[in-house]
């Protein structure tokens, strides 16, 4: 690479630039600070916090998590990196049954259990066990190389659900989990990329457990604080807002960084954020084929996250634990976001892929009055009622490009999905949608930070040794 940008070699304003200020840019940006490593964070929006969102004051009912939120009992890169910044868990799960409605009937599922008696439980639970194998036998480490990665690639999630199960129901259920975790249809997914998203978020029980596993606690007082906490640890003044990146060169001797006519120079850049996001910045030189594949060719999800909040928690006094699954009308995923410390109780909704698109055709007070409609449906009367709503509409964010993570199509993960980790030069690459495990939770977003900062910290003490030695 030649030096075209009239900088001098010597010439930096940091030594790594971190692209993001959401939680895996600021992990990455904390753990270069803390070796001593000068380092500068562009964010595009005004905020601090990226897909974790929370709104601290003037929220009736206490913080208000807009964006990812849970903590799983595995999570220990972010537990140990929240807990080193003083924040404190509050457990997530409440006791009492969850709910299905399936069928046109409300069941209740006491220990997380359908009722083994119903006509399709025993075809269900045995269909999560299949789902668990598959994801065993691809694995996250490098599912692009698992047996029959071309063929996993080339089906979708919708037509193994469809070869696989025969109740109606069953198939019903696995296409809302992947709408609801993906914020993507079954039929838009490839089957080796839901097999790897499995087995990197540890299997079924993990994934989808509703008082344990990935949506066990939470931080109190909310998740963007993580962020908060990091900018003041390094100085908010190394923070820039509304700093959006719209370019990139790369020479041989740095990396300058634009946004329109304002520029940076470093030695390194992370980049941590979604691929589809980072498809908006004009590389030079042009990105490797597989990055700019990537790029062009995984979308975010499309997702609501709806939150309903009451003067009180009816629904656990009526023995729910406020956990609902809907495959009857809005294709909803609930759960109880009540925390300790607030002063009204909330009911969290998450609605993506399908049921995202129709839920999006109707007007807002529609939308409000549907899913207050399932809740009244599940949990009675008191659910007409809420004191306050809130929506957020991940997919109008202009800089995440969507939500919750990333979601790759058929022939993108087996041609391409390597790159999801690999550097460029000096170009390294974070995000949640970057980790080995937990993409799609703040701690895949920790874990990836970490990593690219410590590759970089590497190279960085290397070089000064070597200077050292002249």
């Amino acid at each position: 690479m030649v030096n075209t940008n009239g900088f001098a070699p010597t010439t930096y304003d940091a030594d790594v630039i971190v692209i993001g200020a959401g939680i895996s840019g600021s992990a990455a940006a904390k753990s270069l600070h803390d070796q001593g490593v000068e380092v500068l964070i562009v964010e595009a929006n005004d905020r601090i916090g990226g897909r974790t969102w929370t709104e601290p004051e003037g929220m009736p009912g206490g913080a208000l998590d807009k964006g990812g939120m849970f903590i799983g009992e595995t999570h220990k890169h972010l537990i140990e990196l929240g807990t080193s910044l003083g924040l404190e868990m509050t457990p997530s799960g409440k006791p009492g049954d969850d709910t299905y409605m399936m069928l046109g009937n409300v069941h209740r599922a006491p220990d997380e259990k359908l009722d083994p008696s119903l006509l399709f439980t025993a075809e269900y639970e045995a269909s999560l066990e299949a789902l668990d194998a598959l994801a065993d036998r691809v694995g996250y480490e490098e599912p692009w190389a698992s047996p029959d990665a071309a063929e996993l690639d080339s089906k979708t999630v919708a037509t193994w659900i469809e070869e696989s199960f025969e109740h109606p129901e069953v198939k019903r259920l696995h296409t809302l989990f992947v709408n609801v975790f993906l914020g993507a249809d079954a039929s838009e997914v490839s089957l080796l990329y839901w097999a790897y998203y499995v087995s990197e978020c540890e299997g079924v029980a993990q994934l989808m457990g509703t008082r344990d596993g990935a949506q066990w606690a939470w931080w109190v007082g909310g998740a963007a604080q993580v962020s908060w906490r990091i900018a003041d640890a390094i100085g908010r003044e190394k923070v820039l807002l509304n700093w959006p990146v719209t370019r990139i060169a790369q020479d041989d001797d740095g990396i300058t960084v634009f946004s329109g006519e304002r520029s940076l120079r470093a030695r390194n850049v992370i980049i941590a954020m979604a691929p589809i996001a980072a498809n908006q910045i004009r590389f030079e030189p042009a990105l490797p084929t597989s990055r700019a594949q990537l790029q062009a060719r995984a979308p975010m999800g499309r997702y609501f996250k709806i939150q309903a909040r009451y003067p009180s928690t009816f629904w656990v006094e009526q023995g729910n634990s406020g956990a609902l699954v809907d495959t009857d009308d809005m294709g909803v995923f609930v759960l109880d976001g009540t925390k300790p410390m607030d002063s009204l109780s909330t009911l969290i909704g998450f609605v993506g892929g399908t049921h995202y698109d129709r839920w999006s055709a109707k007007s807002p007070e529609e939308r409000k009055r549907g899913f207050i409609d399932v809740l009244v449906k599940a949990f009675g009367p008191q659910a007409a009622e809420p004191s306050y709503y809130h929506e957020t509409n991940w997919t109008e964010q202009e800089w995440a490009r969507g939500g919750p993570v990333t979601y790759m199509p058929t022939g993108v993960m087996s041609n391409f999905g390597a790159a999801l980790r690999d550097p460029i030069g000096r170009i390294h690459f974070a995000g949640t949608e970057a980790s080995y495990q937990w993409s799609g939770y703040m701690e895949g977003g920790v874990r990836a930070g970490q990593k690219a900062a410590a590759a970089i910290a590497q190279e960085i003490l290397a070089g000064s040794a070597r200077e050292g030695e002249r």
